[in-house]
C-alpha cells in the first residue's frame, strides 16, 4: 500500500553526508597518460559524527582513498576516486557507493571518461569474439537517456582477423523501443567495417524506462555465441530552459542492506520518494529486478514539497552462504537525473 505523506520538510529527506558533485566527468584521457583522479568533497549535515565505514566500486580499474575518521557534525571531508584507463576505450563510466559506519548513510558517486587506448593490432584491438573469425571490442553498447520520437545511432566496429572474406548479417530480439541494425553485406579479410545500431523510441506512456536488447553477428550464416547487448531509456523531452521550475527526486533509502537472512525469507523495507523541486513529480515507469517488488505503481504524480512512502519486498534466493542483490528501478520527468536504481542486497546464512 502506498501512502502519501503531506507536507514532509526538505531537511526530512536531507542524507548525512551532502558532496559537492555527484558525477565527474573526466573529458578526454589517454590510456597511455595512466590513471586519473578527481576528489569529492562533502559535508555533514547531521547532528552526530558520522564516519565512512565501506567504499564499493564498479570495477577494479576504480580505487578509492578516504579517510575512516570520524567527521563532526557540520564538518567537512573528502574521498578521492582514482580511475585507470588501462584496457579501456571509448566512453567508461564507473560507479562508487559510500556507505557509513551505521549503514544509515548511503551515496552514490560516478566518475566517467573518453579513453583514446594505446595503438593495437586488430587481435587486441578486437578480443571479444563472435562468429568464426569475427571479433569485436565490446559486447555492450548503451544508448544512455533517449528522448521519445528521437532518433540515435551508435556504432560497433567489427574486425575479421580471417584470411578470407566472409558474407556478414545480423539476427536481432524483437524491439518494441524501436531498435534498428545496419550492417555490410560482407567483410573483407583484415578488414574492419561499421555495424550502425540506431533507435527510435516511440511517443507513449509504455515507452518509458529501460529496455534490453540483442543483436547477433552471423559470418557465413554462422551466428555468433555471445550476443552484443543493446540498452536504452526512454525519458520525457527535457526543456533547455535551466530557469524554468522543475521536479527533484528525492529518494531515502537509496540503499537497503538487510544483512544475514534465511534462504527464502522475504524481506520488506520502508522507502520514501520525495520531491523537493517546484513542480510536480511523475513516475513515468516503476520496474524490479527478479524477486524484488514495491508497493507503487507508474503514473504516481508527486505535488512539490511532499512525498510518498512504498514498501520494497525481497525475497532472499534459496541459496545458503551467498550475496543476494535486486533494484527498482525508476524512471521520473526529473530532467537532471531521469532515471534511478534503488539497490539492496542480503547475505544468505
Amino acid at each position: 500500500m502506498v501512502s502519501l505523506v503531506c507536507g514532509q520538510s526538505i531537511r526530512g529527506a536531507q542524507p548525512a553526508l551532502v558532496f559537492d558533485c555527484y558525477e565527474w566527468d573526466f573529458g578526454t584521457v589517454n590510456e597511455a597518460d595512466g590513471p586519473v583522479a578527481h576528489t569529492f568533497g562533502f559535508k555533514n549535515l547531521s547532528p552526530d559524527p558520522v564516519q565512512i565505514d565501506h567504499v564499493a566500486t564498479s570495477c577494479g580499474c576504480t580505487t578509492v582513498e578516504y579517510s575512516t575518521d570520524p567527521v563532526s557534525a557540520g564538518g567537512s571531508g573528502f574521498l578521492t576516486v582514482v580511475f585507470d584507463p588501462a584496457r579501456s576505450e571509448d566512453f567508461v563510466m564507473r560507479e562508487v557507493e559510500v556507505y557509513t559506519k551505521d549503514r544509515k548513510g548511503y551515496a552514490h558517486l560516478s566518475v566517467s571518461a573518453n579513453v583514446i587506448p594505446i595503438p593495437k593490432g586488430l587481435s587486441q584491438l578486437y578480443p571479444q569474439q563472435l562468429a568464426g573469425t569475427l571479433r569485436t571490442n565490446t559486447l555492450r553498447c548503451n544508448f544512455g537517456y533517449v528522448a521519445q520520437g528521437d532518433s540515435v545511432t551508435k556504432v560497433i566496429r567489427i574486425a575479421n582477423l580471417g584470411n578470407r572474406a566472409v558474407a556478414l548479417s545480423a539476427l536481432t530480439t524483437d524491439s518494441r523501443y524501436g531498435m534498428s541494425v545496419v550492417c555490410p553485406q560482407s567483410i573483407g579479410a583484415q578488414e574492419v567495417v561499421n555495424v550502425h545500431v540506431g533507435y527510435r523510441i516511440p511517443v507513449g506512456e509504455a515507452y518509458y524506462g529501460m529496455t534490453h536488447d540483442s543483436v547477433w553477428l552471423l559470418a557465413d550464416g554462422l551466428k555468433s555465441g555471445d550476443a552484443i547487448a543493446i540498452s536504452a531509456i526512454g525519458t520525457d523531452r527535457f526543456s533547455d530552459d535551466k530557469a524554468a521550475g522543475r521536479p527533484v527526486l528525492r529518494v531515502t533509502p537509496e540503499y537497503v542492506d538487510f544483512g544475514r537472512q534465511a534462504p527464502g525469507r522475504t524481506c520488506r523495507r520502508t522507502i520514501v520518494i520525495a520531491n523537493v523541486g517546484q513542480t510536480d513529480l511523475v513516475l513515468r515507469h516503476v520496474a524490479t529486478s527478479e524477486e524484488t517488488t514495491v508497493s507503487l505503481g507508474s503514473g504516481r504524480v508527486v505535488k512539490p514539497g511532499q512525498s510518498v512512502r512504498a514498501t520494497v519486498s525481497a525475497t532472499i534466493p534459496r541459496l545458503s552462504r551467498s550475496r543476494a542483490t535486486g533494484s527498482v528501478f525508476l524512471t521520473t520527468n526529473d530532467p537532471v537525473r531521469p532515471f534511478r536504481e534503488l539497490r539492496w542486497q542480503a547475505e544468505t546464512k
